[in-house]
Formats: structure tokens, C-alpha cells, sequence
């Protein structure tokens, strides 16, 4: 749970004016415990994901490869959409309560609250990083696929030739 302090305590954030709003202690641990959890993963998964990935990507025939870079750029895509999708409710919530971290929301530090029109200028901004994730979704969706697919023409129209011997 966190809690909301006034000006009267004695905190460097408070003195500087508005409302903090307060970390609980164990709620940050377990937060904490989550972000190194996910690096580990994300550390383990590069190490021994990307190797195979890699030769799952690299095929002999180039329509299979194309095909297989193509379902790599969906799931970038797809994560993208989501993180997008994310940052359009948490604006959302910003604009609803004119309240910059809207209630509820779990604060990894003692952070000062922002309301009224610098709330919404911050879910502003938060809706600009939607767009932009939006953006790049479709852009890896849409154009890197034919982007990669022209590539693999243009090297494929300019492949040596090879030589052939007296027979043939």
C-alpha cells in the first residue's frame, strides 16, 4: 500500500512542494526481486535463445527464410502493440484523474504527485510514447517483412554465376 505525505514532513522531495507519494518498503523488494528475476531471464534467454533462434532463421531455401524472419518481426510487432496498448490505459487513468501516478499505481520511489494540467501534460506524453510504439509495431509488421523480402531478391538477382565446365 502506498501512502501520500503533505508538505509537512521532512523529506527533500516534500520541501520542494505538493504531495509525495510514498514506496511501501516491502512492495519495492518484491518489485525489486521481479526486475532482477526478468534480467536473469532475459540474460539466460539471449545466451541460449538467440544461437538457436538464429539457425532456426537461416535456412538453405530463401522463401523459408523470408518466411521465418517474417514470424520474427510478427512477435516484435506483437510485443510492441502490447507495450502501446499499456501505455494507453496508463494514460488513460491519467486523464481520468487528472493525477500523474494515477491512484493505485505502485511507485518504486518516493515520487511527487502531479495534478490537474501537469498531470495531463505528463499523460501527454505518455500517449506521445503509445504512438511511437504504435508506429514501430507497424512498421516492423508491415514494411520490414517486404523490406527483408526485397533484400533477398536484390542479392539473390546478384549472385555470381557459375562457371561452367567443357561438357556443359
Amino acid at each position: 500500500m502506498t501512502m501520500i505525505a503533505n508538505e509537512s514532513d521532512s523529506d527533500a522531495e516534500v520541501e520542494s512542494g505538493g504531495d509525495v507519494l510514498r514506496t511501501d518498503p516491502v512492495q519495492r523488494l518484491k518489485v525489486q526481486r521481479l526486475i532482477i528475476a526478468m534480467i536473469v531471464a532475459a540474460v539466460l534467454l539471449l545466451w541460449l535463445g538467440l544461437p538457436a533462434l538464429k539457425e532456426w532463421v537461416d535456412a538453405r531455401d530463401d522463401s523459408v527464410m523470408i518466411h521465418r524472419m517474417a514470424v520474427v518481426c510478427y512477435w516484435l510487432g506483437f510485443t510492441l502493440f502490447a507495450t502501446a496498448g499499456y501505455a494507453c490505459w496508463y494514460a488513460r487513468n491519467i486523464f481520468r484523474s487528472s493525477q500523474f501516478p494515477p491512484p493505485g499505481t505502485w511507485v518504486l520511489r518516493d515520487t511527487r504527485l502531479l495534478r490537474g494540467d501537469h498531470a495531463r501534460a505528463r499523460g501527454w506524453w505518455v500517449m506521445a510514447c503509445a504512438i511511437s510504439f504504435t508506429l514501430l509495431a507497424l512498421f516492423v509488421v508491415i514494411e520490414l517483412p517486404r523490406q527483408i523480402e526485397g533484400l533477398m531478391s536484390f542479392s539473390s538477382m546478384h549472385q555470381p554465376v557459375p562457371a561452367q565446365g567443357p561438357h556443359g
